[in-house]
């Protein structure tokens, strides 16, 4: 004899953010090798969490048919989800997010800092074939959520189907290289002489004059550090506001971390795992 229960089902196109994982009060969710999300059905109550918190709105709540003895599973359950979520540090990461970007504004030195959070992914995707920097240590993300879903400034939309589809994200991130590459080589030209240009590039096109900064320097940053250090400090950082910037705008129009679906980061780390496996 059989009955049935809720249970989440994720759809093929996951992009393995690990946003259901960190939700679930039950730990029935867990992403596999960098890969995909799955779903511990023994675990698993359907109470809705994880499709509320998925960026890419591709889990699913469904009745699935059991045995006779699966309520009591799923009333114990029930009641050990009232159990409320333990901090760790790293869900305070945000702050390090909030401090490297106002940073920034005083000194653009500062945006070397910004290394850290190319590095760091890259490496524990290549060493441990995971993607748990997404879901764990993404300080960008953890900011959008907390803008966007406790402060209540996401209108928490579905993303269009566009905005999911792996061309925009392979081809986000492959413009995403073109324009590091870019920035790696006018920042050789600076080294091998050219003249410094003390400018901000901003979504790839406006170009910000950046001398108005409480510390800059008087007569320019060449004369603090070598050219070619501050020309990449101008580079990383406004690849790290501008790829902010439009975070946000996704955020507001849709769910609070839907940056997490076409994150040229997460979708190079995603290739990663998938090479490793």
């Amino acid at each position: 004899m059989s009955s049935s229960k809720k249970v989440a089902a994720i759809a093929n196109d996951c992009v393995a953010c690990g946003c259901c994982a960190k939700v679930c009060p039950l730990s029935a969710i867990s992403v596999y090798k960098g890969l995909h999300a799955v779903v511990d059905k023994n675990r698993c109550i359907g109470c809705g969490k994880c499709a509320g918190a998925c960026p890419a709105a591709v889990i699913s709540i469904s009745q699935e048919s059991t045995p006779h003895s699966q309520p009591k599973t799923q009333n114990r359950a029930a009641k050990q989800k009232k159990r409320p979520h333990k901090k760790h540090w790293y869900d305070y990461l945000w702050i390090a997010e909030v401090l490297y970007l106002t940073s920034g504004f005083f000194n653009i030195l500062f945006a070397w800092m910004g290394l850290i959070f190319f590095f760091t992914p890259l490496m524990i995707s290549i060493i441990w074939g995971t993607k748990s920097y997404c879901g764990k240590y993404c300080g960008r993300g953890q900011l959008f959520e907390l803008v966007g879903g406790n402060f209540g400034l996401s209108q928490r939309r579905k993303p269009p189907q566009f905005l999911r589809s792996k061309w925009l994200r392979y081809g986000f991130l492959a413009f995403f290289l073109t324009t590091f590459a870019l920035m790696l080589h006018n920042t050789y030209l600076v080294f091998a002489g050219a003249a410094l240009k003390e400018t901000l590039l901003l979504f790839w096109v406006f170009k910000l004059p950046w001398d108005w900064l409480p510390l800059a320097p008087a007569h320019g940053y060449a004369s603090l550090v070598s050219p070619w250090v501050a020309k990449f400090g101008f580079g990383l950082y406004g690849v790290m506001l501008t790829s902010t910037i439009i975070g946000f705008i996704t955020m507001i129009i849709f769910k609070p971390r839907t940056w997490c679906v076409y994150c040229p980061m997460g979708s190079m780390t995603q290739i990663i795992c998938k090479i490793k496996q």
